[in-house]
């Protein structure tokens, strides 16, 4: 007779419990929230600076006149035309012109201006920068400005301002004049439009030129 072998019962062992995170403390969650922002307030920051320094200044007065603000008006090939009793006193050229009523100003790049008397072309202007009153028609002419006379004369200077009630040119600063045979430099100058009434200020150095060099300094007009 045959024993029947009592089989054993396999006991699995109980699977593990998972574990179950314990939940974040609040002021944890709200110092990561803030890091985060900071971060991205950085980098916005960051990148509006980057956008200022790569956008060009502007140059000459206008940057000191204008603050903020934009101009009333932009009109491009400037030209106005100034008379007094129906005699053309002055014409001005510029390839554009920045109007700002409030402080009576035209700011204007690449000039060209004439001046003349009695409806008669004296002399002429070229800057690359001028600034002229609007109600006086004064005017601040910067860079590169030189002075071309129909006589043959011709002024060059960094800095140039003209009175239009006198009809004066006035600068504080260096000087080249071409006068016939005389080569002139010197710091500071008042003069007529015409320079026949010259009287410089300091450092004034003389030369006599060979009549060969004499040229023929006129310029078209640009439009």
């Amino acid at each position: 007779m045959r024993t029947m072998k009592k089989r054993k019962k396999v006991e699995f062992p109980p699977e593990p419990l998972m574990e179950v995170p314990e939940e974040e403390p609040r002021s944890i969650r709200l110092k990561r929230y803030f890091w985060f922002l900071g971060a991205a307030v950085l980098l916005i920051g960051l990148l509006a600076l980057g956008l200022l320094k790569s956008k060009p200044a502007s140059t000459g007065s206008e940057t000191l006149s204008q603050g903020e603000n934009s101009p009333d008006a932009i009109i491009e090939k400037f030209h106005l035309v100034s008379t007094v009793q129906g005699k053309k006193r002055w014409e001005y050229y510029a390839d554009v012109a920045r109007l700002y009523q409030n402080q009576k100003e035209a700011y204007s790049d690449n000039v060209y201006a004439q001046y003349y008397k009695k409806d008669k072309l004296t002399s002429t202007l070229t800057a690359d920068h001028a600034t002229v009153n609007t109600d006086t028609n004064a005017t601040q002419a910067e860079g590169h400005v030189e002075l071309i006379v129909e006589n043959g004369s011709k002024l060059e200077t960094d800095k140039l301002n003209w009175d239009p009630d006198t009809d004066m040119i006035k600068t504080e600063g260096w000087v080249h004049v071409y006068k016939g045979e005389d080569e002139i430099t010197a710091v500071g100058m008042v003069a007529d439009t015409q320079l026949n009434n010259i009287r410089f200020t300091k450092d004034v150095q003389t030369k006599v030129r060979d009549t060969r060099e004499l040229e023929n300094f006129s310029k078209p007009k640009p439009f």
